[in-house]
This record gives C-alpha cells, sequence and structure tokens, in this order.
C-alpha cells in the first residue's frame, strides 16, 4: 500500500510538472508572439486587429485568455468597431504545447458586441478576408522557422490547427447591433442574449452554425421583441452557397417595418414561425427560395389558422409560387408577383381563390359589420393586376375580375325587400304604385328583420378605374334582385340598371291587387320591374327605369296595345265607373282606388311621353 501511494504522488509530480512547463512554454509562445498574432489576424481579415492582453488559463482545460479584443470597423461605414468584446478563450492542447506548437481545440466569444450594417454598396462583413494573402503560407514558414525552429513542419501545423480552430467555433451572451439603412424608414435591431453552438466552421468542409437570441428594436416599442432560433449552413464556402433556417414561437412583423395595421404593431404576429431560405450561388440569376410557415397568428386585423407560403425573391421582385392562408373557416389561396419600387413601376399580379369563408367573419374583417349580420359560405376567384400598389396609381391602372358566389345565408337586422319598396316611394307613379301594391300583399314579408337568400352571384370587372357587374344576383326565394352592366367607382360612386323580379305566388298577388300592371309588369304572370340605380355604395338612389319599362311592355305587347295601350289603360281606368245610365251620376269611386288611378296614370304619362 506504502509503494501504491509513492507511485500515486510521483505521478501527480509528473503531470504537475508537465502543465507548468506547458503553461511556461505557452507564457513564453504568447509573449514572443503577440504582435504577430495581432499583425497575422490583421492581414488575415482585412482588418485592425488589436488585444490588450492574452494569458494562459482553465476554461473546459486549458485555454488562452484574450481580453480587450477589437476588429476595425470597414471605414466605408463608419468609424468604430466592427466587432468589441472583453474575453475570448482559445482553447489548447498541452501535448502540442510541450513542443512549443499551437494545437488549438476551439474558440469561444463570450459576450463579444458584433455591428451588422447593410448599405447600398452591402454589408460592412462583404470586406472581410479581402486583403491579398497569396504569399502569406511561405511568409509564415519562413517567419515561423526563425522562431520555433520547427521550420516548414511548424507552419504546416499552424494552418492545420486554425482549421480546428474554427471548427469549434462558439459565441455566448453576444449582442448584435443591425442597421439596415436601405430600408425607409431606416431599420434599425438589437438580437440580444445571442449564442451559436454546436457549430462547425471548418474550412476544409460546410459550415453550420446553430444560433439563438431575442429581437427588439433599437427604439421603440419594446413589445416587439420576438425570440428567434436557427441555423445556417453553407455548403460551398467559395460561391456561399447554403441554407437558412429561422423559428420563432412569436414573431412580430412589425420589427422589421411590416405594419399592416396603424398602431396595431405589437397585435400582428406570427406563431410557430418557420421560414427557410435557400443561398444560392447565384442569387442575380434564380433568386432566393423562401418558404414560410406559422400555425396561427394575426396580421392587419385578421386572424388566421395558418400560412404555408412558397416565395421566391429575386431583385425586387417577390414571386409568390403558393401562398395558402386559413382564415374565417376557411382558406385564400394566392400565386402571383409583387414588384417593390416608386410609384406607377411596382407592378403586380395576383390571382386569388376562396374556398369555404365564413361570411360574418368576412363581414366583419371587410365591412366592418357587427358580428352574424351575414352568414353564408363563401367561394370565388379574384384576379387583379395594376402597375403599383400606391392609391393614384391603382385607381388608374387596377384591372382583373371578381367572382364571388355566397352560399345559402341571410342578411341579419335587414329586410332587403322593405328598403327597397322604402326607394320606390320616391318616385311618383309607377314606383309608388308598385310600393303600395307590395306592402299591402306583403306585409308579413315585410316586417321580418332578415333576409334569407338561397345565394349570391357576382361578377365583377375591373377596368377604367371602376368595377362594372357583368352579373350581380341575389335569390332571396320572394324575390330576387339582378344587376347587370351597373358600374361601381373605386370612389364608391354607383351608377347603373338592376331588375327585381318576384315569384310567382308573389306577383299574382301584386297583379291581384294592381290588376292594370299586368300590360307593363306581368309579363308570363312574373312581375318584373327594371331600376335605375345612382348615387355612391352608402346611399343608393333607386328608381323605376321607364325607358326599359317602355321597352319591355312594347316587345311584350300585340300590335294594338303597342298603338293604343295609353288610350285603352287611360280610357278603363279614368273613364265612367260602372254602368251608369245616362242622366244618372255616376257611382262614387272608393278613395283608395282613386289614389292608385292617380298615381298609374302620372306613371302612364311618363312612360309613353303624353
Amino acid at each position: 500500500m506504502r509503494k501504491f501511494i509513492v507511485l500515486l504522488i510521483v505521478l501527480v509530480l509528473v503531470v504537475v510538472g508537465v502543465l507548468v512547463l506547458a503553461i511556461m512554454n505557452m507564457n513564453t509562445i504568447l509573449e514572443e508572439n503577440r504582435e504577430r498574432l495581432s499583425a497575422m489576424a490583421s492581414e488575415a481579415i482585412g482588418r485592425e486587429v488589436r488585444f490588450d492582453r492574452a494569458e494562459v488559463t482553465f476554461s473546459k482545460g486549458l485555454a488562452i485568455r484574450i481580453d480587450g479584443l477589437r476588429i476595425a470597423e470597414d471605414p466605408d461605414f463608419g468609424k468604430g468597431d466592427f466587432v468589441t468584446l472583453d474575453s475570448a478563450f482559445v482553447d489548447v492542447e498541452v501535448g502540442p504545447a510541450l513542443q512549443r506548437r499551437l494545437a488549438v481545440g476551439g474558440v469561444r466569444l463570450e459576450g463579444p458586441t458584433i455591428r451588422v450594417i447593410r448599405t447600398l454598396d452591402g454589408f460592412n462583413f462583404s470586406s472581410l478576408g479581402s486583403a491579398d494573402s497569396a504569399g502569406r503560407p511561405e511568409e509564415e514558414a519562413s517567419s515561423g522557422s526563425d522562431s520555433t525552429g520547427d521550420g516548414d513542419g511548424g507552419s504546416g501545423s499552424e494552418g492545420t490547427d486554425l482549421a480546428l480552430a474554427i471548427a469549434a467555433f462558439e459565441i455566448r451572451d453576444g449582442t448584435i447591433l443591425y442597421q439596415d439603412r436601405t430600408a425607409n424608414p431606416p431599420l434599425s435591431l438589437v438580437i440580444e442574449n445571442f449564442e451559436s453552438s454546436g457549430t462547425d466552421l471548418s474550412l476544409e468542409g460546410p459550415i453550420e452554425i446553430a444560433f439563438s437570441g431575442r429581437v427588439r428594436p433599437v427604439d421603440g416599442d419594446d413589445s416587439l421583441t420576438s425570440p428567434v432560433r436557427g441555423r445556417i449552413r453553407i455548403r460551398d464556402l467559395a460561391t456561399g452557397a447554403g441554407e437558412l433556417r429561422l423559428a420563432s414561437p412569436t414573431f412580430h412583423p412589425g420589427l422589421l417595418g411590416l405594419v399592416f395595421e396603424e398602431g396595431k404593431g405589437a397585435d400582428e404576429r406570427m406563431e410557430d414561425l418557420d421560414l427557410d431560405i435557400g443561398l444560392p450561388a447565384d442569387p442575380a440569376a434564380v433568386g432566393y427560395p423562401i418558404s414560410l410557415r406559422a400555425s396561427g397568428g394575426r396580421l392587419a386585423g385578421v386572424g388566421f389558422t395558418s400560412l404555408d407560403a412558397r416565395l421566391r425573391y429575386r431583385g425586387s421582385t417577390v414571386g409568390i409560387k403558393r401562398l395558402v392562408i386559413g382564415l374565417a373557416g376557411g382558406s385564400v389561396e394566392v400565386v402571383g408577383s409583387v414588384t417593390f419600387g416608386p410609384p406607377g413601376r411596382a407592378p403586380f399580379r395576383l390571382e386569388t381563390r376562396l374556398e369555404g369563408l365564413d361570411a360574418s367573419e368576412v363581414g366583419t374583417i371587410l365591412l366592418d359589420l357587427p358580428k352574424g349580420a351575414l352568414s353564408g359560405r363563401i367561394a370565388g376567384e379574384i384576379d387583379l393586376a395594376g402597375d403599383s400598389l400606391d392609391w393614384e396609381t391603382l385607381k388608374k391602372s387596377l384591372a382583373g375580375r371578381i367572382r364571388i358566389e355566397v352560399g345559402r345565408g341571410a342578411i341579419e337586422n335587414v329586410n332587403l325587400l322593405d328598403r327597397l319598396v322604402g326607394r320606390l316611394v320616391v318616385d311618383p307613379g309607377l314606383g309608388q304604385l308598385t310600393a303600395a301594391s307590395i306592402r299591402d300583399v306583403a306585409p308579413t314579408i315585410l316586417k321580418q328583420d332578415r333576409t334569407a337568400f338561397e345565394k349570391v352571384d357576382l361578377d365583377l370587372a375591373i377596368e377604367n378605374g371602376g368595377l362594372l357587374a357583368r352579373s350581380l344576383e341575389l335569390d332571396a326565394g320572394d324575390f330576387s334582385l339582378r344587376a347587370l352592366g351597373t358600374r361601381i367607382g373605386l370612389d364608391g360612386s354607383v351608377s347603373g340598371a338592376a331588375k327585381i323580379r318576384f315569384s310567382e305566388p308573389l306577383s299574382r298577388k301584386i297583379l291581384a291587387r294592381a290588376d292594370r300592371l299586368a300590360p307593363l309588369l306581368g309579363g308570363e304572370g312574373v312581375v318584373e320591374l327594371p331600376l335605375r340605380l345612382e348615387g355612391s355604395v352608402s346611399s343608393i338612389e333607386l328608381r323605376p327605369d321607364l325607358t326599359a319599362l317602355a321597352s319591355d311592355a312594347r316587345a311584350n305587347a300585340t300590335a294594338e296595345l303597342t298603338n293604343e295601350a295609353a288610350r285603352r289603360l287611360s280610357k278603363a281606368l279614368f273613364g265612367k265607373q260602372g254602368a251608369s245610365k245616362q242622366g244618372e251620376p255616376a257611382s262614387p269611386r272608393d278613395p283608395e282606388r282613386t289614389a292608385a288611378d292617380e298615381l298609374l296614370e302620372k306613371g302612364l304619362d311618363r312612360l309613353f311621353g303624353n
């Protein structure tokens, strides 16, 4: 046992002696090569590199601690430093140190501050390593021979060790200051608690870096702070080809200046964001492929339940290969392209498909209607193109087509027929007579506080700064409303023609109440009333279209009715009532019938130009 203890003591002394010798040799190397190391680093990256001191310490084993490290900024981007940090640790192996060689196992930067700047000329780190170092290996070999006596062998070892150091590169608790001076307004962000781990920066193979941190604006709303994590992989160091992946449990687009609803940047977010960006060898030729996914969130005041996008960003154009958003109980799919540029020179083309959207939610989002004011399911297609998204250019250049269908549903708290009847009352003659007849025969329908419909079909062409209704039809069972050729300006103005058609049962009741209208409105036993629409979307003026009414009446009437309709109808309505004998006074007339007759007489006079 005593011999065993003696043996342990001897071994410990040997190990301690080795460590002391290694540390002494290491300190000697550092002291002898301090300026040379600084110059080598400066030459390698093309920037001035300075550090205050270097010493041997223990951090996960034997390490060199470098204090006060600074890497100068590119003068084209301003003054100051590109990188500053209090301490850096370079892990070394003891064995090679005994031979006065540096065998580097890894580099760790703790608490660095890195400034990244983007301008129209590029990034401030683009010039790193731009110095011509083609003759450096021979120079290092000669210098190394003078210093260490190892000749070429020492130089070759340094090249290999440099690769090992980069392979184990690591950052802890870093801060990245990012400025994009090309954005309008300029964008400034801070990435705090930046860390990288499990990295591989071997100069002889692919580079892969995992990272994480918290992103917040330099100035402004701290509620936009978003945690991020990701990984960048460079497959080919010569071309820079690779991939970038970014993920965040909650990401606020307002960090990037993307605020879709003014004053609501903190509310706009993407949940469980996954972003993949391809880094091609020649981005100018092929662009950057982008894949974006989110499990939900809120943008522009609209909540969504899923987002899946396949994009390609090339130059100033974003190509949308496929963008699918789950919202309002259905989905919206978009393909096309958007170009960013000055007004009038930023064309876009968007083809949108709607499927199964809840009309109640859509009405709340687009029309600011109360929840539940509209029901039904929306499907359709919206194709739009223009020269720019700015309003002035859009008014002149917007073109496309909108085709929408709303399935069985209802407009709550609105009786559309009652409103139409109310609009007809303002027209003396036919309008008032038709309105009075409808009120008499359909009081129950008019008292309902909703308008149920079987479907709504909408087909709009967008041209010349407005919407042209190729077809707009609402089928409400008791009546249908159809607009043809109606124009809706982007300023909200409305002008055009429409026709209201009543169901056969309701038509029979109307004609029974106003039987004299049958020659004008009762073709095939169905009442149809052509209308003119004028005014604005918020205040539509509706009145009978007498020109269209006369045309329809003449087309459906016999030649006799065409030539003598006014005379015969007037005589029937306004002649003597009953079969009174000559010399006997005429029977007294029904006051209501008299009022109706007067209204019809006014309408007929206007209709036939008497």
